[in-house]
């Protein structure tokens, strides 16, 4: 009998999952997964601090064994997968059991980074990634007592804690060696848009200053960014990004930031596969390979090597660099590579909450920044793509009419469906 073996189960892994038994894969399917959890969606843990969704709702696929019962899988929770042997087709576990493979996927996601400073192990530093880093952060807050907070890293994470902790009452600063929030995301101007709302909640911000050590003080602790900058706090999260989790994939199979993957999910192992965020898998922006840790993309990546492991060939179409968020009654939405270079121009509602910023320069649209208005993301997102495979399409009709029900003036849609077609707008 034909046996896959699918190591970490989380929104990829369900999805190679469930892609085998819908392409009709009747084999054994053995999970190995480091917890005892359904997958969790990690966007989802702030959401369950703040008390605005409950903790099953972390969830989304339901639990672990009702997934195992619907799926017919293997699931194993206590024993870990620590190497393979590509050569004999051999997973081998912490408890010296070897399981054999027909076919095999990398499915071991993304952990967070905990920078290498004094003080970061702390028990009361605290990291979010996890539904376990949700949980061990909502009972020390609901255990009282915190008064100050220190979030390191203007990143996505780092905004929905320091979100979270404002609604609580908690006087918060967030540090990061960064000039600007959202490093990676936004654009100059719209991060100083973004930064003046955000100090008006409270929220001190120290950028250009990295975290260099945290120290004990008596029952507190005092965070000290460069410069000579220290904070007293209760707590520390740290919000410095994620690492893709490559170290299964040994010397022999192709990493760089992530695990190198093809348009099929295929590393360069035969009959190892690799998805979600531990991949690096085609940019149609860059034309190279790109860690892209969007759920959508674990999801469809996923999907795709389950159907190619079951002999169905498909392929992955690619996706973008992209970043959303919701926070302190902000939406904020970046499509393309924001450290591209180029002409701008954008919109804002007279009221100044509505900002849409473009970078294009002759050839193509290179990025966009999107505030507050969140429902026009997929147009912008789907034109930018379309112009990055056909450099003259033209913005459709119907995403003409769509741009302007959502209040777009027609100089601004105009102005768009000139850029990065080599034609001056005169605008």
């Amino acid at each position: 009998m034909k046996q896959v073996i699918i190591v970490g189960f989380g929104c990829a892994g369900y999805h190679a999952a469930k892609a085998l038994r819908e392409a009709g894969f009747t084999g054994l399917i053995h999970v190995f997964t480091d917890c005892e959890d359904a997958p969790v969606n990690p966007m989802l843990t702030t959401y369950y601090i703040d008390g605005k969704i409950p903790l099953e709702t972390m969830l989304p696929f339901g639990g672990l064994s009702g997934l195992a019962l619907e799926l017919d899988l293997i699931v194993h929770t206590e024993a870990r997968i620590t190497s393979i042997d590509f050569d004999k087709k051999l997973a081998v576990c912490d408890d010296g059991v070897s399981y054999h493979y027909d076919k095999l996927l990398l499915a071991t996601g993304a952990s967070a980074q905990r920078p290498p400073v004094p003080g970061s192990g702390r028990s009361q530093v605290y990291t979010m990634r996890t539904k376990d880093d949700a949980v061990r952060l909502n009972e020390r807050l609901d255990s009282g007592g915190v008064k100050n907070a220190v979030v390191v890293g203007a990143s996505m994470v780092g905004i929905k804690v320091a979100e979270v902790l404002v609604d609580r009452g908690i006087e918060t600063t967030i540090g990061d060696n960064a000039e600007y929030i959202f490093p990676l995301a936004a654009l100059p101007d719209t991060a100083k848009k973004i930064e003046d709302i955000i100090r008006s909640k409270g929220v001190e911000l120290l950028f250009g200053s990295g975290i260099t050590g945290i120290i004990q003080k008596g029952s507190h602790l005092n965070a000290r960014f460069s410069g000579d900058i220290e904070r007293d706090c209760d707590l520390v999260v740290l919000c410095t990004g994620v690492r893709a989790n490559t170290q299964l994939a040994g010397e022999r199979v192709e990493t760089r930031r992530g695990i190198v993957a093809d348009e099929r999910m295929r590393t360069n192992v035969p009959d190892v596969y690799a998805a979600g965020d531990c991949v690096e898998s085609f940019n149609i922006q860059s034309g190279g390979t790109s860690v892209i840790g969007l759920w959508a993309s674990a999801a469809s990546q996923g999907e795709i090597a389950g159907k190619n492991m079951a002999g169905l060939e498909t392929r992955c179409a690619g996706n973008i660099i992209q970043h959303n968020s919701h926070f302190f009654d902000m939406d904020f939405v970046s499509c393309g590579d924001n450290k591209e270079t180029g002409k701008q121009f954008g919109y804002e509602s007279p009221d100044g909450r509505i900002q849409i910023r473009v970078v294009a320069d002759d050839k193509k649209i290179l990025c966009f920044n999107i505030l507050n208005q969140v429902a026009v993301s997929g147009i912008l997102k789907g034109f930018l793509i379309k112009r990055l495979v056909a450099p003259e399409a033209p913005l459709g009709y119907s995403e003409r009419i769509r741009l302007r029900d959502q209040g777009l003036p027609g100089w601004f849609i105009q102005e768009l469906e000139f850029a990065g077609s080599g034609v001056n707008a005169n605008f």
